[in-house]
């Protein structure tokens, strides 16, 4: 069911009021359903709300509602972005910081934060032993954002405060402060959230949800040990399971979301009414994020094909289960939006208005010389035929699934590789890829543990988000994504855009233009 508090927000807005010739009477009078900055942190339904608004930025089509896919996630070698102007410039490793895609996820996270600090700064949690809860999420959302900044943009301003006129210019900061930052938010929260949330509150970030952030924050930095013992906390203490292989599909889908597999997932909603990226509480909750994973003629900008290399993965791995649920080509039985299958939906000439014949799917695809192969996950085919699902993604409600327990598995696999301890890591990985009823690993040694590891994570995690940043973590983006690629085959990995990584570039997006532009105190990325 979905959580009414925390997607139908009501958001909690601290207003200056101007004053324009009104009469002393008028300035006498107390509105007393307001809230200031004087009186916040009162009550357990006005703070509630302000969390709530700290997490509505990040809903937005300006984040992880959209644009935060269209340029940062669609980087991967998975996806062959087709080109569409400046918005595919990023996803086709070809931007500039004149380019789009960089300035709002920016701005979203940032305007999020500030919600948070004034949240920290203003409540007492020893008050009432009801706001532990909510500044634990305080917490968790402010070290959630800054975890995608230090990772996207690298160099990045910390702060930590309310704002203040005095200093609207912060300066960047060493990557291993704000990181030290993150560490520090995360174990407030596990401090402060629950085990678990019920009810209409269900999907809001628990104890569970900060160590798994945690334990990610210190794989990333390479410190095995530190992260080894967060994830074992939740194998041994989490009570997290994997859905049976028959459900595989309900990890991504609008049916049993905040699910025993999901460790923390943004809560996303459908809404009759859309506006583009606006930050007003009951919009912009739809999953816009549809038209980055929908085939070209269900996508506004023309979409992608995936990357042949990930189909002869799932195929040399008999695995079956999950293919079905991520990838969408010419496979027995294979069915698209409502259940029709793959030949009729995405290879059938339909006729516009005018009575002329439309591309398929599969003709585009075949026109520009790659294979037709798409996305599934996160593409709208679970909610109705092709002409049921909203062109924009707005009755789009699924949520996202950002930490899931097979991921924090595989995590933790790799952290005991790492430590050399490469026997207790091949069970962990066998319970991934059990679920997916393929072969078991056995007798593995380091060098071949890694690879497995890196090849499950592929698989498993295919379409949500993780794979570029693993490249990046592994020195392994330049060998995939440059030129040449050690993928092979007729095409680079961004043909379609003829894009390609540069090292020492790409490892990180531009800081916005408009930053460098109003903060004399930021400078550029590397190589823009």
């Amino acid at each position: 069911m979905k959580s009414i508090n925390i997607k139908k927000i009501r958001v909690v807005v601290f207003i200056g009021i101007l004053l324009f010739g009104c009469s002393e009477d008028v300035l006498e009078k107390e509105n007393n359903n307001a809230t200031s900055s004087a009186n916040f942190g009162a009550n357990f339904e006005q703070i509630e709300a302000a969390v709530n608004g700290a997490f509505h930025p990040l809903t937005t089509a300006f984040c992880w509602g959209r644009v935060l896919h269209t340029g940062a996630f669609l980087r991967s070698d998975e996806y062959n972005v087709f080109e569409f102007g400046s918005n595919t410039a990023m996803a086709g490793l070809k931007a500039t910081p004149a380019d789009r895609w960089a300035l709002e996820p920016w701005q979203q996270m940032y305007k999020s934060i500030g919600r948070c600090n004034t949240i920290i700064t203003r409540v007492d949690a020893s008050a009432d032993s009801n706001f532990e809860s909510l500044l634990g999420q305080a917490y968790f959302l402010r070290a959630f954002n800054y975890w995608h900044l230090l990772h996207l943009y690298g160099n990045i301003p910390l702060v930590l405060q309310e704002p203040d006129l005095d200093a609207l210019q912060p300066g960047q900061v060493e990557p291993n402060v704000v990181r030290q930052t993150i560490i520090d938010d995360l174990r407030k929260a596990e401090a402060m959230l629950p085990n678990r949330w019920s009810g209409d509150d269900a999907g809001r970030p628990t104890k569970w949800s900060a160590i798994g952030l945690l334990g990610k924050t210190y794989l990333y930095n390479k410190e095995w040990d530190k992260a080894r013992i967060e994830f074992q906390k939740i194998v041994d203490e989490g009570n997290f399971s994997l859905l049976p292989a028959e459900m595989f599909g309900q990890n991504f889908g609008i049916d049993n979301e905040n699910n025993n597999e999901s460790l923390f997932e943004l809560q996303f909603l459908a809404v009759d009414s859309f506006i583009w990226g606006v930050d007003i509480s009951g919009t912009g909750t739809q999953g816009n994020y549809h038209i980055d994973y929908a085939p070209p003629t269900k996508s506004p900008d023309r979409g992608h094909v995936i990357n042949p290399w990930l189909r002869d993965l799932f195929e040399s791995n008999n695995d079956t289960i999950r293919r079905n649920e991520t990838l969408l080509y010419d496979y027995p039985n294979a069915v698209s939006y409502g259940g029709v299958s793959f030949e009729e939906d995405l290879n059938t000439v339909r006729n516009d208005a005018d009575g002329q014949p439309i591309q398929t799917d599969v003709q585009i695809a075949e026109a520009a010389g790659v294979e037709p192969i798409f996305s599934k996950k996160y593409a709208g085919m679970d909610l109705g035929s092709r002409d049921e699902v909203n062109f924009l993604g707005a009755n789009v409600g699924n949520n996202w699934r950002v930490i899931r327990y097979s991921d924090v598995l595989l995590m933790l696999a790799e952290a005991l590789n790492e430590l050399n301890r490469t026997a207790e890591a091949e069970p962990l990985v066998n319970q991934v890829r059990a679920r997916a009823n393929i072969e078991l690993l056995s007798g593995l040694n380091k060098d071949t543990m890694a690879q497995a590891i890196i090849d499950e994570r592929a698989m498993e995690l295919a379409g949500e988000g993780h794979r570029f940043l693993d490249l990046v973590r592994w020195d392994l983006a330049d060998e995939f994504l440059g030129t040449p690629s050690l993928h092979g085959g007729p095409n680079h990995p961004k043909s379609l855009v003829g894009g390609s990584f540069q090292p020492n570039r790409d490892e990180l997006i531009w800081i916005p233009l408009a930053e460098l532009s109003a903060n004399p105190n930021i400078n550029p990325n590397p190589g823009y």
